[in-house]
């Protein structure tokens, strides 16, 4: 992956199979974003992204790297903290950020003066916020974050270096008119300002960019259907486009084959059953976007039933019955003991509630009125047991969780 500031290629197609007629408006579209993300599209596509970057940052070993503003340095070592659960963890209970990679090495000019500087995987550079990769981040990093400091001190031991100078960091983006887009619309904005010495642009690989998900093996049927002079395997913007979609079909999927109740929250398509019904649904559609829409309309009855249902399925304790006992039993008004108490309620409470129901599934032949009411019928016989809990909860004082008394030290803050 060549390392460089410039985009290069022709990458955005117009057509008007496309949602805003350009693949470009088709990748950013908000519905397709949003039914997208309900399947993890943006999740994983900044995931990819960083491993994409991973592999260009190894591969620019001992080559110059770029410093904003300032003497670029010769890359000796990446370290990666994106996938170290430990950083992540001590980063968030000390309140620091922290960038994906950090990277050491040293000028030509002074070889025995290291230089650290971190780097981030931003896909979406319209998001970027500088802060994110600032001296004052990398240096607080590393003094209240003990593993990312192990992390730099075994790096500088073995590279025979002292103390590092931290420099400005950068952000790693694609090699993509999509970025190029995406900058200008961050142009506009006063709030975000992104010099170009500030982005390191590298050419990405979209064949590889989503293998083996789930999902991915329906990005081939889906681009068939608008069969565009470009594919996913060699165009960026058009990957990201029908892996939004593809994210988009599994969702839909899932939405109206999701029991309207039930004892799990899990439910993961199987992405076979979801091609098949892709392939069916294919015959009929003049497009990609239009197969996805009528889909989404066609699983809209199961999504109201399943929020009909969420609205009757509700815990029968009110939250001032609760503060009310809390202070009965002298507790004081402990928003974290509210919490606590509340979460063992309703986990109690959806417990006995599917005892008494039963798995409701989205194909239920009964009418959802008869449903609603049956379940109304059990959240209500329900009510004396939970009230009697609740007062047994808060007389044994349950504990809030660490997490939970964090939030409230912050809140009180």
């Amino acid at each position: 992956m060549p390392v460089g500031n410039d985009s290069r290629g022709v990458e955005n197609v117009s057509s008007p199979l496309l949602p805003g007629g350009s693949l470009i408006a088709a990748a950013l579209h908000r519905q397709v974003m949003i039914w997208s993300d309900r399947g993890g599209a943006s999740r994983h596509i900044g995931d990819r992204w960083a491993i994409q970057c991973w592999e260009a940052l190894q591969a620019a070993d001992d080559r110059c790297w770029p410093v904003p503003f300032a003497s670029g340095f010769r890359l000796k070592r990446v370290i990666r903290l994106d996938d170290v659960p430990q950083v992540s963890r001590e980063a968030n209970l000390q309140q620091a950020e922290n960038p994906d990679f950090l990277l050491l090495g040293v000028r030509d000019t002074d070889p025995d003066q290291a230089i650290l500087q971190a780097a981030d995987a931003k896909f979406a550079v319209d998001r970027i916020k500088p802060s994110q990769v600032s001296v004052d981040v990398v240096e607080r990093l590393v003094e209240v974050v003990a593993s990312a400091r192990q992390l730099v001190e075994a790096t500088l031991r073995d590279l025979g270096l002292g103390a590092p100078l931290v420099v400005r960091g950068v952000f790693v983006c694609p090699r993509s008119a999509l970025t190029d887009h995406l900058l200008r619309k961050a142009r506009s904005n006063r709030d975000v300002q992104v010099h170009h010495s500030e982005l390191v642009r590298i050419d990405p690989d979209p064949a590889a960019m989503f293998v083996d998900l789930p999902m991915t093996r329906l990005i081939g049927p889906l681009a068939r259907i608008d069969a565009l002079p470009v594919t996913p395997r060699t165009n960026l913007i058009s990957a990201i486009y029908y892996f939004r979609l593809a994210c988009a079909c599994m969702h839909l999927w899932a939405e109206g084959h999701r029991p309207l109740l039930s004892a799990s929250t899990a439910f993961e398509p199987e992405p076979g059953i979801v091609s098949a019904e892709l392939t069916m649904r294919a015959n009929q559609a003049s497009s990609a976007w239009s197969l996805v829409q009528t889909w989404a309309q066609d699983v809209e009855p199961q999504v109201q039933a399943r929020q009909a249902l969420a609205n009757v399925a509700t815990l029968p304790v009110r939250m001032r019955d609760l503060r009310a006992e809390i202070e009965r039993a002298g507790k004081g008004d402990h928003s974290g003991l509210v919490r606590a108490v509340r979460r063992d309620l309703d986990l109690h409470f959806r417990r006995r509630l599917f005892e008494l129901t039963g798995e409701i599934s989205a194909d239920d032949p009964r009418p959802l009125p008869r449903i609603l009411d049956d379940v109304a019928k059990a959240t209500r016989s329900l009510q004396p047991e939970l009230a009697a809990l609740m007062k047994s909860l808060v007389t044994a004082g349950t504990t809030p969780s660490p997490s939970e008394r964090a939030s409230d030290e912050l809140t009180a803050e």
